[in-house]
């Protein structure tokens, strides 16, 4: 300020020095009359008057000029980086300098910005006072006025002067790592100098890096770096990158490049990842669910366990019986190579013998690193017929006149050497009547649904039964891709030509229950071209519930839908017409006082009762004792008498009740009371005679 006044001393000095001025001295006389004439300070021009005025209610005024805040040379050019110094001069009306007033400064915020930020300044005494202007960022660019403003004992004044913005210059330069060639995993500093309008910036400016492997995640390199001292550092470090890497440095749209050479990291180990199946079907068994190969795959890490691309790996067996392959070669090794991810795969191949076999995997550039595979087995074929069964967990369930009784069915499925078929081979279910679902999945070789009661009861059927049972008798087929069984004379576990197999037709639903097929009986179609005639059903029985369709076989050895039937009872809790129900009490000499009768109970369809119903009797059985007594005899039934078996037997079951006198002096006569009471808690009943 000291200056500011002392060049405004000077400047006014020359002006009294000049002829000339002597007109502009007579605008500040206050008309003529008042205070004598006044030095002008700051450089302003013009000003007259005395410390005190009495025309201050008349509007003041400003006056504003703009320098360059680090030269003093007047401009209004504004550069970022090179601010301006605004400065004004408040004087009365008659020219007087007015202290110790506020100053308010604005101006264009997305141009330029005031420094202090609250834009108000105080006047001296001398009537003066600056503000800095900043330009708002480096690529400001454009033009604005800066207006002040100032309330002079209730009297405002305003002023503007106009300037221009351009926005700066941003060079970078000597962009570098400290070290061009990196060891792998290793780390290093990268440095770029940053100028502006030709010299280093003692501004901050944020400089941004980024790299090739830094975007796919094989390097990091700091991202966002200030500058210090116009040098701006990040740090670089290697994820496996291997190989050139351009560095960039980019900061108010201008940028610069640098190579960095990371060394490949050296594959120190292969580890076994998987084998997908781990368990193989035998040559020529693959189908639905089943693969007869696997593929098996390593991964080759560095030292630090972080995975190596680029290495070639070599594939050997443990064993080839049975003819296993490698990627389809019946002898030698086979090669392939790491990809990004460390990753290489090979594919093994099953023969036609059970066996566990490793896969050996070594590292062609340093064959001592070598691992082998797990879990791979050559074991599950395909379901074949003579190892598929079907069980049932409760034949007669008591569902004639209940709707929701439910039973399971549970398929067993083994290939030709008896071992189970691979997990998730699908079985699949059809029903007569009832219901029944459509499909499970197996888990160790074997898998079941759920059979519910109700609707379609079979009301017309014509099963084979000496018992003439018509009604509530329920088929139930279960079926899979599988294939025809064979007698493997030679122990090779392949079919050869010559051998006996066992053809198969399409299976079918038999609901007549006599391995016949007859129209309106479910078919399920193998193929349309399987027209040749069918052998007959083996005589050791092996097939009596595994039928098929007569017509449809291809009299050759091979695929088929291996299948079982089972017959599920929709049992009534109503006794039908017990047989016989009236019996002769056995005379002798002594008198016989007890004896054990047997009848056949069925339901009211001649099926079983359902399973567990209980049997509990009521003796109205008399005879006369030793003492002349008429008593009642006892009557019970007897364990495994007491309640109805888990059968599909037609007929119903046969039960044994027993009654019991003591000192008998006569025969034993009279009838005995039969209750029944299902599952369901639901009661029948009748009567036996004893004669």
């Amino acid at each position: 300020m000291r200056d500011l006044i002392s060049a405004a001393v000077r400047s006014h000095a020359r002006i009294i020095g000049s002829s000339l001025i002597a007109l502009a001295l007579v605008s500040c006389g206050g008309g003529g009359g008042g205070g004598g004439s006044t030095s002008c300070p700051g450089g302003f021009l013009t000003c007259s008057g005395s410390g005190t005025d009495s025309g201050t209610t008349q509007t003041p005024k400003i006056t504003m000029t703009l320098v360059d805040a680090g030269t003093g040379v007047a401009t209004n050019n504004l550069t970022s980086g090179r601010p301006l110094t605004v400065r004004a001069l408040l004087v009365s009306a008659t020219g007087v300098p007015l202290a110790n007033r506020v100053v308010t400064f604005t101006t264009n915020s997305a141009l330029a910005v005031f420094e202090p930020t609250s834009g108000t300044r105080l006047t001296d005494a001398n009537g003066l006072t600056s503000i800095t202007l900043l330009a708002a960022d480096l690529a400001a660019s454009g033009a604005a006025e800066v207006t002040a403003t100032v309330d002079v004992d209730g009297t405002s004044a305003t002023q503007k002067i106009a300037y221009s913005v351009s926005p700066g210059s941003v060079t970078l330069s000597n962009l570098a790592a400290n070290t061009s060639s990196l060891s792998a995993y290793g780390s290093t500093s990268v440095s770029v100098q940053v100028f502006f309008n030709g010299a280093l910036t003692t501004t901050p400016l944020t400089v941004n890096f980024s790299s090739g492997c830094d975007s796919n995640g094989k390097a990091s390199i700091t991202n966002s770096v200030a500058t210090v001292n116009g040098i701006a550092t990040a740090t670089y470090t290697d994820k496996g990158c291997a190989g050139s890497d351009i560095i960039t440095a980019s900061v108010q749209g201008t940028s610069a490049q640098t190579t960095i050479n990371v060394a490949a990291p050296r594959a120190s180990n292969i580890g076994y990842v998987s084998a997908n199946p781990s368990t193989m079907a035998l040559a020529g068994t693959g189908g639905a669910g089943l693969s007869s190969s696997s593929v098996v795959t390593f991964k080759v890490v560095d030292s630090t366990n972080n995975p190596v691309a680029s290495k070639a790996v070599s594939f050997d067996l443990s064993t080839r019986v049975g003819g296993i392959k490698l990627n389809n070669q019946s002898s030698g090794t086979v090669q392939a190579t790491s990809d990004a991810s460390g990753l290489v795969s090979v594919t093994v191949s099953a023969g036609s013998v059970p066996t566990p076999v490793w896969v050996i995997a070594s590292l062609v550039e340093d064959p001592t690193i070598v691992t082998q595979s797990t879990n791979l087995t050559i074991s599950t074929g395909r379901p074949t017929q003579d190892r598929f069964s079907l069980a049932i967990g409760t034949f007669n369930i008591e569902g004639w006149n209940r709707d929701g009784t439910t039973t399971s069915a549970t398929v067993h499925a083994f290939d030709r050497l008896g071992n189970p078929v691979a997990d998730g081979t699908v079985i699949n279910f059809i029903s007569e009547g009832a219901g029944i679902q459509p499909s499970c999945v197996t888990a160790s070789g074997a898998c079941s649904v759920t059979i519910t009661s109700g609707e379609f009861r079979p009301r017309a059927d014509s099963e084979p039964s000496a018992f003439a049972v018509t009604a509530g008798r329920v088929s139930i087929l279960a079926y899979a891709q599988g294939e025809e069984s064979f007698d493997d004379l030679n122990q090779n576990n392949l079919y050869d030509s010559g051998e006996v197999f066992r053809d198969l037709g399409d299976a079918f639903v038999d609901n007549t229950e006599n391995q016949v097929w007859g129209s309106g009986e479910r078919e399920i179609q193998f193929s349309a071209a399987n027209t040749s005639a069918c052998p007959a059903y083996p005589t050791d029985g092996r097939y009596s519930n595994a039928p098929y369709k007569a017509g449809t076989c291809d009299g050759v050895w091979g695929n088929a839908h291996v299948r079982r039937t089972q017959v599920v009872v929709l049992s009534s809790h109503i006794v039908g017409t017990v047989s016989p129900s009236v019996f002769t009490f056995p005379t002798s000499a002594p008198q016989v006082c007890s004896a054990s009768f047997t009848f056949r109970m069925p339901d009211v369809n001649n099926n079983p009762l359902p399973a567990g119903a209980a049997l509990t009797a009521t003796s109205n059985v008399t005879y006369t004792n030793d003492t002349g007594e008429t008593v009642k005899a006892t009557v019970s039934f007897p364990p495994g008498s007491n309640t109805v078996s888990n059968t599909n037997a037609p007929g119903g079951t046969f039960h044994t009740v027993v009654v019991e006198g003591s000192k008998c002096t006569s025969r034993l006569t009279g009838s005995i009371g039969v209750t029944v009471t299902s599952p369901s808690g639901s009661v029948s009943g009748f009567n036996l005679s004893i004669n």
